[in-house]
């Protein structure tokens, strides 16, 4: 879903994934169009200024940019204060096949350390976010995997 009082003042539709809480911490993402790396400052402000991300404790991101036609894809990422995040959401945006986008990963942390449990709670908003925006291609693992032969 888009999220109205994310749109106001940005030029490209901001897709929203739902809340998630676990053991007190939350999370929640945006993914939204991001054509030049000068943008991703006024993005960042933008989101913040929101009242509801005012308390937030971390935000983690990642990007890709369409470069020139013979150049390379511009990525980037911040962990956000949770190691290893950023790279996490870059691999995933990778792996969707987009280009020109921006995923933010935002966490409430509640006082409880989750462990590895977060990782999976930061990629589940990430993709929601995501899918919302259309910003993943159609997955060609839905196709049924090939049969492996046994040799005799």
């Amino acid at each position: 879903m888009t999220s109205s009082s994310a749109n106001d003042g940005w030029p490209y539709p901001v897709y929203a994934s739902s809340r998630v809480t676990e053991h007190k911490s939350a999370f929640l993402a945006h993914a939204t169009t991001l054509k030049d790396t000068s943008e991703l400052e006024t993005l960042l402000e933008h989101l913040r200024a929101l009242p509801r991300m005012k308390k937030t404790t971390h935000c983690m991101l990642a990007y890709r940019i369409s470069g020139p036609s013979d150049g390379p894809v511009n990525t980037g990422q911040d962990d956000g204060g949770e190691g290893g995040a950023g790279d996490r959401l870059a691999r995933l945006l990778e792996l969707s096949g987009r280009e020109n986008v921006v995923v933010v990963v935002w966490r409430w942390y509640g006082g409880v350390k989750l462990g590895s449990d977060r990782w999976k709670r930061i990629s589940d908003v990430a993709k929601e976010a995501l899918a919302q925006g259309d910003f993943v291609k159609p997955s060609i693992s839905s196709q049924p995997p090939p049969r492996n032969k046994k040799k005799r």
